[in-house]
């Protein structure tokens, strides 16, 4: 992941790579299905959409919380890590309840989607707090 995110990434190439990512597991759950070793079907579509549009949503609001102050970035940053982990588990047990067939392939896909954007946040989060602080070093001794 370290290739994927660079120092000072910015939004417009933080959603560039944020597309990169979502055609790669794309393209993992396309094989997955094609080769007819999985059968997770339109449900593994639905799920990496829902990663998509939440990571979106979790990241503005992170970003939001940390133009006002650094206390205020963690506590915004816990709390949208909580309602990621309150979504998927909303998500899944809709998905326990309404699945007549319950594929366990799918459970397991939707956790490594879970892993791969959650990571690919913190990565990005990390970096720009890091080039953040470069910028402020830079300024306080000029």
């Amino acid at each position: 992941m370290k290739v994927f995110l660079q120092p000072g990434l910015t939004m417009s190439a933080y959603h560039k790579k944020l597309i990169q990512l979502t055609f790669i597991c794309a393209g993992i759950l396309f094989v997955a299905d094609a080769s007819g070793k999985t059968s997770i079907g339109w449900i593994g579509w639905v799920a990496l959409g829902f990663f998509v549009l939440l990571t979106l949503a979790l990241n503005s609001l992170s970003m939001k919380a940390k133009e006002k102050n650094n206390s205020r970035f963690v506590t915004g940053m816990m709390g949208t890590t909580g309602l990621r982990m309150l979504s998927c588990i909303i998500f899944i047990l809709i998905y326990w309840i309404l699945a007549g067939k319950r594929d366990l392939y799918f459970i397991g896909y939707f956790f490594i989607l879970y892993l791969f954007f959650t990571m690919f946040e913190i990565l990005f989060l990390v970096h720009k707090l890091r080039a953040d602080k470069k910028d402020e070093v830079k300024s306080e001794t000029n």
